[in-house]
């Protein structure tokens, strides 16, 4: 059964990384809205990358286009695990959210709507010796949870709606056995459960933001 009818058969434009890479995240929104999505992703990236173009760990992304983006409804833009040591979340946001814009007017489609999704609680991972609460790098004062704030408040500034998995996925330091990808090694990507999880709480995000 359906969230809602309002969905079923638009077209949603998933952009992001390894994570919407995966596929199952966005299959469970596909299940849940009955949308048709297309994917604009590549693992490895950086947000900026992600709208510029780049290599990523999985191949080649070619840069946002216009006709990727002629007649979508709904772009959700989902990143940010790759941009940790960075210092300009805001402004690599920022340039991602104007040239999603700029793509769109080149479309004729300015109608599309768009969602911001920030990155969820994260563990350790191989090559990241720190989780989401943690500092990252060391003493630089930046942390995941900073970061999913600081998107949370550029996407507000430019009336964007936002689906903040930090605070209501779930996934934590207690559930990361659940829902990490190998407990104990990858807790940065997702076990089907945590992908299922991000998948639910992202299509209560479309309904709650954009209505039934």
């Amino acid at each position: 059964m359906l969230l809602t009818e309002k969905w079923r058969d638009k077209r949603v434009c998933c952009m992001g990384d390894s994570l919407t890479q995966a596929g199952v995240w966005t299959q469970r929104l596909s299940q849940n809205l009955g949308c048709r999505v297309y994917s604009h992703c590549k693992g490895g990236l950086k947000m900026r990358e992600i709208v510029d173009g780049g290599v990523g760990a999985e191949g080649v992304l070619p840069p946002l286009s216009a006709t990727v983006l002629e007649g979508m409804d709904l772009v959700i833009f989902f990143a940010g695990y790759n941009d940790r040591e960075d210092t300009d979340a805001a402004s690599a946001l920022q340039y991602c959210i104007d040239t999603i814009y700029d793509r769109l007017e080149e479309a004729g489609n300015l109608t599309c709507r768009i969602l911001i999704v920030t990155p969820h609680c994260v563990g350790r991972y191989s090559y990241i010796d720190a989780d989401g609460y943690e500092e990252y790098p060391p003493g630089s004062g930046r942390s995941l949870k900073k970061m999913a704030d600081i998107m949370e408040e550029v996407a507000a500034d430019n009336s964007i709606p936002v689906c903040n998995l930090w605070k209501t996925s779930g996934i934590n330091r207690r559930t990361w056995s659940v829902y990490g990808a190998v407990p104990g090694d990858d807790m940065v990507h997702c076990s089907n459960q945590g992908y299922e999880l991000i998948g639910d709480v992202i299509s209560g995000a479309v309904v709650r933001s954009f209505g039934v």
